[in-house]
């Protein structure tokens, strides 16, 4: 990238729902010193929360003609004029202090030419269903070596703008993020890094709650499947494949 790397701003994307809102008060004092501003998409909102608007690094977007969900954490990259690095964040996770840091150190190591995160997922060779035929490692192990994976969970992954173009307003299957962005990346050909860690370096506020999309596909994951089918097929070549 011709920019220096100083001069590239850290931008933060995040998509958080009322229900969430204990939560996101949790996250945001840890998210919010790491980065020169934060998108924050108000999936289900009508107004912005008071307590927000006196955040200065919090640019707020309520949905508009369409409600993007979860995926409304990537809408930052079309507000952002100018290249930049950028963050994912879930708003029920605590993440350090160097979150930010680490992950950009790990993408000027390998030339800003891949996606980095902390939770990757591997499909099987013999593909069953999108739920029963993977391998994850969750963003709260410890994982020893860099691995390269399928699927990478997007409340913890970073990249630079210039690597790889999102705009999740064309996406076809709504609120299947972490699914529909690895589809980008295999389309435009942009390895997905899983990076190592120790146990704990990334906590867990809550999981499997009531609204979340894992704890949903959980109980159908028959459209996810159904897509996960499709890109298999087009894209044979694209798989790390689990054992």
């Amino acid at each position: 990238m011709r920019e220096p790397l100083a001069l590239v701003p850290r931008v933060g994307g995040m998509a958080t729902m009322p229900s969430r809102h204990e939560s996101l008060i949790q996250a945001l004092p840890l998210i919010l010193p790491q980065l020169d501003r934060l998108y924050l998409y108000l999936d289900q909102h009508t107004t912005v929360p008071t307590e927000l608007l006196s955040e200065p690094k919090i640019v707020a977007i309520l949905p508009e003609t369409k409600n993007l969900g979860s995926d409304g954490k990537f809408m930052g990259l079309k507000r952002e004029k100018e290249p930049c690095l950028y963050f994912c964040f879930d708003d029920d996770i605590i993440y350090p202090p160097d979150y930010v840091r680490r992950l950009t150190a790990f993408l000027k190591r390998l030339h800003f030419a891949v996606v980095v995160g902390f939770q990757g997922v591997l499909f099987q060779k013999r593909f069953v269903s999108y739920v029963k035929s993977r391998s994850i490692v969750h963003f709260a192990g410890s994982l020893q070596l860099d691995a390269l994976v399928d699927e990478l969970g997007t409340g913890t992954l970073a990249f630079h703008s210039q690597c790889l173009h999102i705009d999740p307003e064309q996406w076809a299957k709504p609120n299947m993020t972490d699914l529909m962005f690895m589809l980008e990346a295999i389309r435009q050909n942009v390895p997905r890094l899983c990076i190592r860690r120790e146990a704990g370096y990334l906590r867990a506020i809550a999981e499997k709650q009531s609204d979340s999309l894992y704890v949903k596909s959980l109980q159908d994951d028959s459209a996810e499947t159904q897509l996960l089918r499709a890109v298999i097929k087009a894209y044979p070549d694209a798989w790390c494949h689990a054992s």
